[in-house]
């Protein structure tokens, strides 16, 4: 496998077909607004049940989860 493999992803992008997909982490809101000191000691790291997003890093395209993205998948084929 060469270096140009690594960079691209298996599946294609639904809305513009190039193959650079990733997951995502979307930022949560907390009510008490934004701590940057909680962030600073790792109290703000993603919850675990959450799962990542995927986007697109051609189009800019996202999708919340892998259910999500399956539909896409379907509608553009």
């Amino acid at each position: 496998m060469d270096a140009a493999d690594d960079t691209r992803s298996k599946e294609a992008c639904p809305v513009c077909g190039e193959r650079q997909l990733t997951l995502l982490r979307f930022p949560t809101v907390d009510v008490l607004g934004v701590q940057p000191y909680a962030e600073l000691i790792g109290m703000g790291d993603p919850s675990p049940d959450t799962p990542p997003g995927i986007g697109c890093l051609a189009c800019g395209s996202e999708w919340p989860d892998l259910n999500s993205f399956r539909r896409a998948q379907q509608g553009a084929s």
